[in-house]
């Protein structure tokens, strides 16, 4: 096990001293709660300590990808043009969503890591949202246990979400497997809007850690930590 600096001391106090990898993290929120900067503060601290990274984004394209994360002060351009970290957008262009298609994704998407697993040592797919939708439950178990699978050969999984699109069985699934559970939502201090952040689950640290945090996403600041007084939700 090792442990990730996220660059963020309270970050990393709240999960117990860093990010564990291997581990299978699933972060759940609504739409705008954070769930994608989160992901790219983890992205970019696996790139810092020399892991190479797969993203597998169903939000964007590659060039608005590395924008995004340039303009919340985390710069892959240099990391993207060594191939240390490889973006793969996932666009079906005319296609309406089904259970096949859905479940082909899944099939896909596995078949591929499981071919490509000595070029990353992390994958990000964000987000299993839409794509979870019709796919038939078997599908998914099959999915998350392959996933694991992954986890036990040494790979970081993260895979993010929002919870109206899932079945309540499907996020069952997902807490019970997952060895990180963290869940985003929207809120505001004096106003202003922040991101709270929930530790439901947490395996693979040692340290002590805390069930919550307030985060400010700033866009010259970058992710930052806030007092917990005042929020509201």
């Amino acid at each position: 096990m090792r442990i990730i600096d996220l660059g963020i001391k309270d970050l990393n106090d709240c999960l117990g001293g860093g990010f564990p990898h291997p581990c299978l993290a699933s972060i759940e929120g609504d739409y705008g709660a954070g769930k994608t900067a989160i992901t790219q503060q983890i992205i970019y601290s696996m790139l810092k300590d020399g892991l190479k990274v797969f993203v597998i984004t169903s939000e964007t394209k590659i060039k608005p990808y590395l924008e995004m994360m340039k303009s919340i002060r985390l710069d892959v351009y240099s990391y993207y043009m060594d191939r240390k970290i490889n973006i793969y957008p996932l666009h079906t262009r005319a296609a309406k969503w089904s259970p096949f298609l859905s479940s082909m994704f899944f099939r896909v998407t596995r078949s591929f890591l499981e071919l490509k697993r000595d070029q990353y040592d992390a994958v990000v797919i964000d987000s299993i949202s839409v794509l979870s939708v019709n796919t038939p439950f078997h599908e998914f178990l099959t999915f998350i246990t392959r996933m694991k699978n992954l986890v036990s050969d040494g790979k970081t999984i993260i895979l993010t979400f929002h919870p109206k699109f899932l079945p309540e069985n499907s996020i069952m699934k997902l807490k019970a497997s997952s060895d990180v559970y963290l869940v985003l939502s929207n809120g505001k201090i004096a106003g202003v809007p922040v991101k709270m952040l929930n530790v439901v689950k947490l395996w693979g640290t040692s340290g002590e850690r805390r069930e919550s945090l307030v985060l400010e996403i700033n866009p010259h600041l970058g992710i930052r930590a806030l007092p917990l007084g005042g929020v509201k939700i």
